[in-house]
């Protein structure tokens, strides 16, 4: 007699539930508004700064937790003739910072939401224009660095 497992049978250490996400499934929204032509998203890391001491006379240095660092990701997307990324830039060059939401969203193989991280208080630290290339048949691309002060995430489970 042939044993057959499904994948509803198959459950690891971890606990998991399917397939992990895959690193091409994402949407981008700001504000509510998903923004299309996005590659990429990197540098997403949460951070706190380590605050050294000593207590008393020991030799040993301590350490306890100092101030939280804005979160910084870098956003690459097509460069079209909209100009959203550039001007929200240039509202902070003019001295007035736009704070914004982010949401990135994750996908799973049927296109539902597995998942996402909402971003809040951004605003764009850096916007960097297309790179252009007369050897190059690829898209223009545009750079922006975004400073979010908190964030959360929201996993389906």
């Amino acid at each position: 007699m042939a044993v057959t497992y499904g994948r509803d049978k198959l459950t690891g250490t971890t606990k998991t539930q399917g397939d992990f996400n895959l690193a091409n499934r994402f949407n981008l929204e700001i504000d509510g508004v998903q923004v299309g032509g996005v590659h990429s998203i990197e540098g997403f890391e949460s951070e706190t700064e380590v605050v050294e001491y000593k207590d008393g006379e020991g030799g040993v240095v301590q350490t306890r937790p100092g101030q939280h660092k804005p979160v910084v990701i870098t956003i690459t997307k097509d460069w079209s003739n909209t100009s959203e990324f550039y001007k929200w830039r240039k509202a902070v060059l003019d001295g007035k910072v736009e704070r914004k939401s982010l949401s990135i969203i994750f996908h799973n193989d049927a296109s539902e939401e597995a998942g996402r991280i909402n971003l809040f208080n951004a605003w764009p630290i850096s916007w960097t224009g297309p790179n252009l290339n007369a050897r190059n048949s690829g898209h223009a691309t545009e750079k922006l660095k975004i400073s979010a002060e908190t964030f959360e995430l929201k996993a389906g489970g």
